[in-house]
């Protein structure tokens, strides 16, 4: 059996960090292995699959001891990982070209194939992920679930050896993440495939190897016949009691035909040129509502409406008062929007800054031992959890939540449905946009799908 990677003592410290990130003792990777890594938030997952991939410590600096071997080199050494392919965790923070058929191209561009093959190879692949409508939209409009389509595209056009992915689902829709799947076990003949993945529904009939890291550093391995790949989260209680005391309660936000296209040229705004098509939707104090839908079908954009960001008129009322008439300054007092990336959200050069040094909420959020630190140089799960705590005021009357659970193990999405539930009950709204199913099962009151432009109340268990 050939070894890929031989990890020998391997410890990392970030620079400004107080903590160092530590695999102890040599442990193997193989060639053909399709690995599940997991571990709880902070336990250095996404640090060992930078290390695996060469970016650390060519391109980030910081203490480094101990050895990684690719095919018996250390990769510190290596002239070139082009046979690695790196997915990371934030899909906006990977595309580096203006449009999706130069990003597809450009890393076969540097292979120096010829144009021609690579129009063959971008047409072929394209057909594959069905994102042939995709090729010449600019990249920065894309939603998040096709950025992350179009990065991890990317890698696999390049045919490397080596494929290392972080979360890779974690904002796809489900059928879309289904079909990433289903390519990636077609793809991964002859290949090591090394996944993060907090969905691990997904991969039940895909990994042959389950390593945990604790937070200790230790690693140990379990058979995937003995892995739930199905967890749940304890379902929150206080539902019932909501949704039957809010029945005849004041409204606290309409949404009443509400249309909406980016398309400014689109004539007379027919239903077949909308992304939004007659939107109604009535949300009272204390409810909690989820909305799903593929990727690019509008939530986010839905979102971005009521919050103002994108302006109009006579269709969205708070407080009964179109929103159109209400000063901004004022609305945003007492509205929460969460962005998809994390890192929209960050002004300051610490977390304590960040959070006004509010050691509850840092505790309430996990982020008390990161305090010191720059809110960059988080991993993506402590990024996410410290844009919901910046949201997390007081005065805030309704939650406009973009994929809340990213980047979070079972435990930290636990503690945010118990967080959201208790802020229901104390007359707090939410909508709440989301892929993770289960999530908005154990927490919403109603969930809508938004598909073709309109939103439909779902009436089925969709876990």
């Amino acid at each position: 059996m050939t070894i890929v990677y031989k990890i020998e003592d391997f410890k990392f410290q970030y620079p400004n960090s107080k903590t160092s990130i530590a695999i102890q003792g040599t442990f193997n990777i193989n060639h053909g292995d399709i690995m599940l890594l997991q571990g709880d938030s902070g336990s250095g997952k996404s640090t060992l699959l930078l290390a695996l991939s060469g970016i650390i410590p060519k391109l980030i600096n910081g203490k480094l001891s101990g050895n990684i071997l690719f095919h018996n080199q250390n990769i510190k050494d290596l002239e070139s990982t082009s046979q690695i392919g790196y997915l990371g965790q934030n899909p906006h923070n990977q595309l580096v070209c203006e449009t999706v058929y130069q990003e597809l191209a450009f890393g076969l561009e540097n292979q120096e194939l010829q144009p021609l093959i690579i129009r063959q190879k971008i047409e072929q692949y394209s057909n594959k992920f069905k994102i042939l409508h995709l090729l010449h939209r600019e990249s920065r409009t894309l939603s998040g679930g096709e950025k992350q389509k179009i990065n991890l595209l990317a890698i696999l056009l390049m045919e490397p050896e080596v494929l290392l992915l972080d979360e890779p689902t974690a904002f796809l829709d489900p059928e879309s993440a289904a079909e990433i799947i289903s390519i990636l076990k077609e793809l991964s003949q002859q290949k090591t495939v090394i996944i993060i993945e907090h969905n691990i529904h997904y991969l039940k009939n895909l990994v042959n190897r389950v390593i945990t890291i604790n937070q200790q550093g230790q690693i140990t391995e379990s058979d995937p016949i003995y892995i739930n790949f199905f967890p749940k989260l304890a379902q929150q209680v206080c539902k019932l009691t909501q949704k039957t005391s809010n029945d005849n309660a004041t409204l606290l936000l309409q949404i009443d035909n509400l249309n909406f296209t980016y398309n400014k040229h689109a004539l007379n705004n027919s239903a077949d040129e909308l992304l939004l098509n007659n939107i109604k939707l009535n949300i009272r104090p204390g409810e909690i509502i989820g909305i799903i839908g593929k990727n690019g079908t509008g939530k986010s954009s839905l979102l971005k409406l009521i919050s103002k960001i994108m302006p109009c008129k006579n269709s969205i009322f708070y407080k009964e008062q179109e929103i159109s008439n209400i000063k901004t300054t004022r609305y945003w007092q007492e509205l929460s929007l969460l962005w998809q990336n994390p890192e929209n959200h960050f002004l300051y050069h610490s977390v304590s800054y960040e959070l006004n040094n509010d050691q509850t909420i840092m505790q309430q959020f996990a982020l008390e031992e990161s305090a010191a630190q720059n809110p960059y140089c988080l991993s993506e799960g402590q990024k996410r959890r410290l844009s919901l705590a910046i949201g997390m005021k007081p005065e805030i009357q309704l939650f406009l939540m973009d994929e809340p659970t990213f980047g979070q193990d079972l435990e930290n999405r636990q503690k945010l449905a118990s967080l959201i539930d208790n802020l229901a009950l104390n007359k707090k709204s939410f909508i709440i946009v989301s892929h993770d199913m289960p999530f908005l099962e154990s927490i919403t009151n109603e969930i809508y799908k938004l598909d073709n432009g309109e939103l439909i109340r779902e009436t089925s268990s969709i876990w």
